[in-house]
C-alpha cells in the first residue's frame, strides 16, 4: 500500500531543497574567491621576486660597471667602453660614471694615414690550380675536400668561435643587392635564393634611422658589376674592393679611387686591418669585444670570408686584433673589416647541397637582418 505524500510535506521538502541549493552556491563562492586569492597570492609573490631579482641585478651590474670604468686596470676600461660603442643599443652605458670629457679622452685613437695604395704585383691569382701541395693541403694547411674550389674551416679563439670560407678563384667572388636600393634590404637566405650562390657574408654598412631594420640603402661608396652607387656619399672609415682582374684593393677610397683602380665589386666599411702583407698597428685600432665579419684576399688569390660569433655563452666576441691573427695565419694580403655586430651572418651549402645559416648571430637580434648588400 502506498504512502501518500502529502501537500505540505511536498511544500517542506521544496523548502529544504531549495535552502540547501543556496548554500551549496555559497561554499562553491567561497571556494572560488580562496582559490582566486591563492593565485593572486603567488602572482604577487612572482612578481615580487621578478622585481626584487631585477633590483638586486641592476645593481650589481652598476656595481661591475663602476670597477670596471673606475678600477685599475685601464685596458680593461677600454674594452668594455669599446664593445658598447659598436652596439647600437647600449652605447649610453659608458656615460653613467664617466663624464664626455673623459670618454672622449679614452675614445681617441690615433690617425691612420689614409693615402693606402694596394700593390698588386704582391697577388698572383691562381684559382687554386697551383696552390695545393703533394699531400693535398695548400700553404695553409686547407684542403679542398671535394674539389670545387671553396673550403670551409672552422676556428676558434680565445673566448669566441668562428667560421671561414676561402674561394680560391677570385672571380667567383661578387656583391649581391635587392632589385633596387631605397626601400627594404633583404636578407642573406634571400639573397643566395635570388642569386642561386653557394653563399655568402655580409659586407658594408646600411642606413637604419631608429633602429627599424629596414636596411635598404648602403652607406659610403657600393659597386655592384661595375655600377657606383652612393658615389657622393663617401666612405666611412675604409673600402673594400675587387677591381676586374679579380684582385682586392683595401683603402679609403674616394669615387676617384674607385674608377681609377677600375673596382667592380665594393663596399665601404672599415677599419683596414691588413694591407700589403702588413697588419695595421694596434694603436690605429680600439675595438671591444664583439661579434665580426670580414674579407681578405692571399697572394695567390684566394678570398677569404670569415665571420665571428659574439655576445653568446659558446662565443663572447673578438677584437680587432684577433680577426688581424686569424687572416695573418691563413696568409691574407689584405683584408677589411665589414659591418659587425648584429650583422654579422655567413651562409654555406652543406654536403647535402642546402645553403644554411653557418653561424649564431648575435642574442640581441631575434632574426637576421635585413641589408642592401652581400659578399656572394
Amino acid at each position: 500500500m502506498k504512502k501518500r505524500i502529502s501537500e505540505t510535506e511536498v511544500n517542506n521538502k521544496i523548502d529544504i531543497d531549495e535552502t540547501y541549493d543556496e548554500a551549496a552556491e555559497a561554499e562553491a563562492l567561497r571556494e572560488k574567491k580562496l582559490k582566486r586569492r591563492k593565485r593572486q597570492r603567488v602572482w604577487d609573490r612572482i612578481a615580487g621576486f621578478i622585481i626584487i631579482s631585477g633590483i638586486i641585478i641592476g645593481c650589481a651590474c652598476l656595481t661591475l660597471e663602476y670597477i670596471i670604468v673606475k678600477g685599475p686596470s685601464p685596458a680593461l676600461r677600454d674594452i668594455f667602453i669599446s664593445t658598447m660603442d659598436e652596439t647600437r643599443r647600449f652605447k649610453f652605458i659608458p656615460q653613467i660614471f664617466l663624464t664626455a670629457d673623459e670618454l672622449k679622452e679614452i675614445r681617441s685613437v690615433e690617425e691612420m694615414d689614409k693615402d693606402i695604395t694596394t700593390d698588386t704585383s704582391l697577388i698572383t691569382i691562381q684559382a687554386g690550380e697551383a696552390a695545393q701541395t703533394d699531400d693535398g693541403k695548400d700553404a695553409y694547411g686547407l684542403v679542398d675536400d671535394d674539389g670545387d674550389g671553396i673550403i670551409f674551416t672552422d676556428v676558434k679563439g680565445n673566448g669566441f668561435v668562428g667560421y671561414m670560407i676561402t674561394i680560391l678563384d677570385p672571380n667567383r667572388v661578387f656583391v649581391g643587392m635587392p632589385d633596387s636600393y631605397g626601400g627594404v634590404g633583404l636578407t642573406l637566405e634571400e639573397l643566395v635564393k635570388k642569386y642561386g650562390a653557394d653563399g655568402g657574408i655580409n659586407a658594408g654598412g646600411f642606413k637604419d634611422d631608429g633602429g627599424g631594420g629596414f636596411g635598404g640603402i648602403p652607406e659610403g661608396i657600393t659597386v655592384i658589376n661595375g655600377e657606383i652607387y652612393n658615389g657622393g656619399d663617401g666612405p666611412l672609415n675604409g673600402f673594400a674592393g675587387f677591381d676586374k682582374n679579380g684582385i682586392l684593393h683595401v683603402g679609403y677610397y674616394e669615387y676617384d679611387d674607385v674608377v681609377a683602380n677600375e673596382i667592380v665589386n665594393g663596399v665601404s666599411f672599415g677599419p683596414i686591418l691588413i694591407s700589403n702583407g702588413e697588419p695595421t698597428p694596434s694603436e690605429y685600432l680600439k675595438s671591444g669585444v664583439n661579434p665580426r665579419t670580414a674579407i681578405a684576399q692571399r697572394a695567390d688569390g684566394a678570398v677569404i670570408m670569415l665571420v665571428i660569433d659574439g655576445r653568446q655563452v659558446h662565443s663572447i666576441g673578438a677584437k680587432y686584433q684577433d680577426v688581424i691573427d686569424i687572416l695573418m695565419d691563413y696568409g691574407a694580403v689584405n683584408a677589411c673589416n665589414m659591418d659587425g655586430g648584429s650583422s654579422s651572418i655567413m651562409y654555406y651549402r652543406n654536403t647535402a647541397g642546402e645553403v644554411n645559416m653557418i653561424n649564431s648571430y648575435s642574442v640581441l637580434q631575434s632574426e637576421p637582418r635585413r641589408m642592401p648588400d652581400f659578399w656572394m
